[in-house]
């Protein structure tokens, strides 16, 4: 963007600067990432950003993009009247005519003010109760209620990052936080540590995706904690977790302390307290000593017990 690099060139390490931008639309995605890159880099710049339209507001990707600018520290805003004013009175050759608003302008700020602040809260992702209780059960037996893939995970620095992710639209949860990841632009310089909790543990193909994305980023030190085990008893489901855990990924199944982290940073509880559902941690047992067992490396002894429990 020609502002960002007219300013880098600009900019003293010993002033502090307020930036204020008044757009026609909010920036795309790609804009949005750059910006936020911008910001990470160069703490002593505050930047607020006031719209008059939002670019694409339904789309997956503007949304991921202006996530990313949350997250860098920008404030987004949509243009009211007084902003329009401004704008007229400071950037516009107007021969001294007063700002005449046109037809539905306060209407059509507040719709488009009333998106923003949707997008803001959908991005922050808070799970419902009721989604949270039934979604991360963690009885493996099928339920009536279909349960999907669910990512939250905490990317811990001094503000923590925290998200919650599902599949939308051919964009799986593992996908989606992968690229939220990288859009951060973190220092490669620095050490960080994310945590991941999983209604269901990632499949193979998505297992190897993590696996990809931690050796691109060497810095980064990751734990997957799961509700349930998807499709256990596939072998290649099984090779996925054994490769996440010979890649330096901790890979655990979530006890009732998991369940009552989640519950406290992740849902919308109301200021309600966990309430742990019936056998939960006699469940969370039983995944466990399943998931042992699948990561336990296969010596001759182990391959003796295991012929052994099937009781030909």
């Amino acid at each position: 963007m020609v502002f960002l690099t007219w300013f880098q060139k600009r900019l003293s390490p010993a002033q502090h600067y307020e930036v204020t931008w008044y757009m026609s639309w909010s920036p795309c995605s790609r804009c949005a990432v750059q910006v936020a890159k911008f910001l990470k880099s160069n703490s002593t710049v505050n930047l607020s950003i006031f719209v008059a339209r939002l670019y694409y507001p339904r789309e997956l990707e503007t949304k991921d993009g202006l996530h990313s600018l949350w997250q860098a520290g920008a404030q987004v805003q949509i243009m009211f009247f007084q902003d329009f004013k401004y704008c007229w009175e400071n950037f516009v050759n107007n021969e001294g005519k007063p700002f005449q608003p046109w037809k539905n302008l306060d209407e059509n700020s507040k719709d488009w003010d009333t998106e923003l602040k949707d997008i803001h809260r959908n991005t922050t992702d808070l799970l419902t109760e009721e989604m949270f209780y039934s979604q991360f059960y963690n009885r493996e037996k099928k339920s009536s209620i279909p349960r999907k893939t669910y990512l939250c995970y905490q990317l811990n620095e001094p503000q923590p990052v925290k998200r919650c992710l599902h599949y939308k639209k051919g964009y799986h949860a593992v996908t989606r936080f992968i690229d939220g990841i990288v859009s951060m632009n973190l220092d490669p310089a620095r050490s960080y540590d994310i945590t991941c909790y999983f209604t269901w543990s990632p499949c193979n193909r998505y297992a190897r995706k993590l696996v990809s994305f931690i050796e691109d980023y060497p810095n980064l030190r990751l734990k997957v904690y799961t509700s349930r085990l998807y499709f256990h008893w596939c072998w290649t489901n099984m090779q996925g977790l054994q490769h996440l855990q010979n890649s330096r990924v901790t890979v655990a199944v979530m006890t009732f302390r998991d369940f009552e982290y989640c519950w406290k940073n992740f849902v919308d509880n109301q200021g309600k307290p966990f309430e742990p559902w019936e056998k939960l941690d006699l469940y969370s047992q039983s995944t466990e000593r399943r998931l042992r067992r699948i990561l336990k490396p296969l010596t001759p002894d182990v391959l003796n017990e295991d012929f052994g429990n099937l009781h030909l």
